[in-house]
């Protein structure tokens, strides 16, 4: 059993032997490479081993596809794609789906190829494979770039760079580098494609890559043409075909050929042209490239026109529009348009001239939205001058016939007259559309760009009260036997409450859209409708301190109106003006009746709002405290809700406002009394102190020696819960927006920051970007909490230094798993010192580059100076520009010791060191490390080391 064991490893590993070497033949020899790849699936089948089969499938379709043997490469993928979904293979299966995707593209077939490559993104994020996502947007990039779009290949190839740089992968991110160098000479700004191709070449050169290499030469020459050097830019496209032809790489080769070709046509040699012209499209025939097909044939037909043989030139501009516009390359189509209104043109035939330029500024205006121009200017001019000639002609012929032809040309005159007015007519008119489109592409933009905003918001605002809920409910799972405690019932009822509101406001948007909203009156006391939902507000101006006034009549006010669409305009309003308020601001609500009117003011002395925002607060999803810093969550429905409740009772709502005054609103509703009632048992409310909700309160002092925590979190039940998860085991601090926590990181010194992203004054990224950049702070770790759980969030908050990331909702368990996590690699890194503590690393001994970069300046520092006898701590300080208290504290953090056991630890190891070499004497040594006192030095060596320096 064994032995069949060890055979089979052996094999395997054969194998990939095999394989790799396949991989490494690919471009230099194909037929080795084949040999080998055939020879590792015969192993594969024989041991069964199905992920090595998968693997082995894999390669040889990718040398069908460099063949060009598209077919082949395509059955062969699909294969593999099944045996690596049949076994849950994660990496066959994407790099299948890759490989499907790069085949159907060079095979032309462009959306069959994006689909794939859209597919394998999905999944790849999924299984958090990020080299297949970067591989993905890169061949993505290839298929935007055929497309002419440009911007989209733009960002895809980006996406692709950053990818491959984060995970470190050298070739991938060359070839990025390499594409977006290519994006950049089509949008003719060659300096930065130059740049970008340098980079690339640099890297592929270190890698001796030759398809990427081959690569960049060909961009270079086309940024060279496009900058008037032909020359240089011929004797790149030659280096570039000799590599191709050397790989067997028909396709580039194909392209190649139209290159050179287009530096013929340039210098206006136009057989050497059509001679490279027709070498590429004789290639690309063979291997079946649509794309290369099609993009042959119109510069075959460009040149054929240059040369004055039109049939030519018709004919091979025909098959290249039929071709691009199958596999949907519009550049190509549009390119083509315009050699047939040429070629039309000069045999006299205006009409379709015309009609072929009307397509191509068309198919122009499509791929690069610029401004309509005169569809027919050129042609009108051209034609105006040939019938002046004419007339010219025919103004030096005999005299018997002038009057006749004076005639004539009157009425060609007329003629050309009405039809260029027809033309500047059709010019208007297509002008117009056009900047109605653009004006109503902006729009739909900007509203796009509001309900992404409104989703980002509305997701924060579900996810920390549903994160609050999910930790209370898997403490109860966790502990079935403990009962839940008064006030987390209630943080349970306030955040479900939340909840509910925003549910409910929601689909009352929805509703409203759809005119199936209706008013449902009933009898009953206004006044007191309002006074109760005005009350809820108490307990928050209380907490805050806030002057909360409610001035609503002392009587009744009995009348028909829909109590649940009042409540919900008056809470709104309320909302609105505790949210823009500082802490011991003012917020009043003043009701009064009158004329068969009800008037409700509410008014707060806040931030005010700018004038230029005035107009649009009550517009859907605007908000005006925009951003990841606002003061308090908002989802920007609620003005917007209010204002169509308040149109709904057939009222008005207006707004004015003042910035650093305050913003005071004004609603305005047809309400007709009844008859009048006493006043009720509840009206005396207004001026009623509400209790104060309970919160969980931290101890005033913490004289525990438990490490040090700052929660900064701007939701108050948020900040509470994780304070409460956290301080059986810690001391825990408190801080409700970025500011002041930044203030007291540096001023308390935590051990660990849990921190929120989106936060008033500073946000968590803002914030994380100060903490790391700060010598004083750049040690502490950071967790990050979010409602975003894209993984582009995820991946910025990282790169702003973050140590970790956590999405909302998050479990307690999660949360304080993390924390152990970091606080033990803090301690792992100070037992590394302790442990190793003849060679301080910085590289190994801190996480963020300050760190590193503190540590070596005072490595640096004491080696310097650590045999002078009077060099000690304030000498360390001065040195480093630091306080004793920052110098402390930072040493401390990192290694466990004061300044003055480093630099003393210091000295006695390298006193150990020349002590092991035997270098001198202990007293010559003592002293030349740094020590006056003898018996002082003994003393420390033997308390370090354990024994005496004479035994040592």
């Amino acid at each position: 059993m064994e032995q069949r064991l060890g055979v089979e490893r052996a094999d395997s590993s054969k194998v990939k032997t095999l394989l790799s070497l396949a991989n490494e033949y690919r471009y230099v020899n194909q037929k080795k490479a084949e040999k080998n790849v055939l020879a590792a699936l015969q192993i594969a089948k024989r041991i069964k081993d199905k992920k090595v089969e998968v693997s082995g499938l894999i390669a040889r379709a990718d040398l069908f596809a460099d063949r060009s043997s598209y077919d082949s490469a395509v059955t062969v993928f699909s294969k593999a794609l099944s045996i690596a979904e049949h076994i849950e293979f994660n990496d066959g299966k994407s790099a299948a789906l890759i490989g499907l995707g790069n085949t159907h593209t060079r095979k032309g077939d462009l959306d069959k190829g994006e689909e794939y490559l859209q597919l394998n993104i999905a999944f790849a994020t999924e299984t958090k494979d990020f080299e297949g996502v970067a591989s993905s947007y890169n061949n993505l990039g290839n298929i935007y770039n055929e497309r002419g779009e440009y911007k989209k290949a733009m960002e895809a190839y980006t996406e692709a760079a950053k990818m491959n740089s984060a995970i470190g992968h050298e070739k991938n991110t060359a070839i990025n580098f390499a594409n977006i160098g290519m994006i950049n000479q089509k949008l003719e700004d060659s300096e930065k494609a130059i740049l970008y191709y340098q980079e690339s070449d640099s890297i592929f050169k270190k890698l001796d890559f030759l398809p990427g290499r081959a690569f960049v030469q060909n961009g270079m020459g086309i940024v060279y043409r496009n900058i008037q050097k032909p020359d240089k830019a011929l004797q790149n496209y030659l280096q570039a075909l000799e590599s191709y032809a050397k790989m067997g790489r028909k396709r580039e080769m194909s392209q190649t050929y139209q290159n050179i070709g287009n530096i013929f046509s340039d210098k206006k040699q136009s057989g050497e042209a059509i001679e490279n012209y027709r070498r590429s499209l004789s290639i690309a025939t063979e291997i079946n490239d649509s794309i290369n097909m099609a993009m042959a044939s119109q510069a075959l037909g460009q040149e054929f026109l240059y040369s004055k043989k039109l049939d030519s030139a018709a004919g091979y501009s025909i098959e290249a529009i039929e071709i691009a516009r199958a596999i949907g390359a519009k550049l190509t189509v549009m390119d083509g348009y315009k050699t047939l209104s040429e070629v039309n043109f000069a045999i006299g035939d205006y009409k379709k001239a015309y009609d072929f330029r009307i397509k191509y500024e068309a198919e122009k205006d499509s791929l690069y939205t610029i401004e309509k121009r005169d569809l027919a200017e050129d042609i009108e001019a051209k034609y105006q001058n040939e019938q002046k000639t004419r007339e010219i002609a025919l103004l030096a012929s005999e005299k018997e016939v002038q009057a006749l032809q004076l005639g004539k040309r009157k009425n060609e005159r007329n003629a050309i007259i009405i039809f260029a007015l027809f033309i500047l007519l059709l010019a208007i008119l297509l002008y117009n559309l056009y900047r109605i489109k653009q004006r109503s592409n902006k729009e739909l933009q900007e509203l796009d760009r509001l309900k992404s905003n409104f989703f980002a918001n509305i997701s924060h605002e579900f996810r920390t009260p549903l994160t609050l809920i999910q930790g209370l409910i898997q403490h109860l799972e966790q502990n079935p036997d403990q009962k839940l405690e008064k006030e987390d019932i209630k943080m349970i009822r306030r955040n479900t409450n939340r909840l509910l509101g925003l549910v409910n406001q929601l689909l009352d948007l929805s509703k409203i859209d759809e005119g199936k909203l209706k008013l449902k009156p009933s009898e009953g006391d206004v006044f007191k409708c309002i006074r109760t939902a005005a009350a809820s507000f108490n307990s928050y101006a209380v907490q805050h301190q806030m002057d909360y006034r409610i001035k609503v009549p002392d009587t009744a006010l009995w009348a028909s109106f829909d109590r649940d669409k009042m409540e919900k305009v008056i809470y709104n309003l309320l909302s609105n003006a505790f949210k823009f308020n500082d802490e011991a601001g003012k917020v009043i609500i003043e009701v009064s009746h009158g004329n068969d009117e009800l008037m409700v003011q509410v008014s707060d002395n806040g931030e005010g709002i700018a004038p230029e925002k005035l107009p649009f607060i009550f517009d859907r999803f605007y908000q005006v405290d925009g951003g990841i810093t606002k003061e308090r969550e908002g989802s920007g429905i609620g003005l917007s809700l209010s204002r169509d409740l308040v149109e709904l009772m057939d009222g008005t709502i207006t707004v004015s406002s003042e910035v650093g005054q305050g913003t005071f609103f004004t609603v305005q509703v047809p309400m007709q009394k009844i008859r009048t009632g006493q006043r009720s048992e509840l009206a005396t409310m207004q001026n009623q102190s509400a209790m104060d909700k309970g919160t969980f309160d931290f101890p005033k002092t913490d004289d525990r020696s438990a490490p040090k925590i700052l929660v900064i979190e701007d939701n108050e039940d948020m900040r509470q819960y994780i304070g409460k998860q956290l301080l059986e085991h810690y001391r825990v601090m408190e801080a409700r927006n970025g500011e002041q926590g930044l203030k007291l990181a540096i001023s308390g010194m935590p051990e660990l920051i849990i921190t929120d992203l989106m936060m008033p004054k500073i946000d968590g990224m803002e914030l994380c970007k100060q903490l790391k950049s700060n010598i004083e702070t750049s040690h502490i770790p950071v967790i990050m909490l979010t409602a975003m759980a894209g993984e582009k969030n995820k991946i910025e908050g990282l790169e702003t230094g973050a140590d970790d990331y956590l999405t909302k909702p998050f479990s307690a368990k999660e949360l304080l798993a993390r924390v152990r996590n970091l606080m033990a690699q803090r301690q792992r890194l100070r037992h590394y010192y302790s442990d190793n503590q003849a060679s301080l690393e910085p590289a190994k001994l801190a996480t963020t580059t300050l760190d590193r970069r503190f540590l070596n300046q005072l490595l640096e520092l004491m080696e310097k100076e650590y045999a002078d006898p009077n060099f000690g701590a304030p000498q360390m300080q001065m040195a480093l520009a630091m306080s004793k208290t920052q110098l402390h504290r930072k040493i401390r953090a990192l290694t466990n010791e004061s300044p003055g056991e480093l630099l003393r630890n210091f000295r006695l190891k390298k006193a150990a060191n020349l002590l092991s070499q035997k270098a001198d004497t202990v007293t010559q040594i003592a002293y030349q490390v740094g020590f006056n006192n003898l018996s002082y030095f003994a003393k420390c060596f033997k308390a370090l080391y354990g024994v005496s320096p004479s035994s040592y």
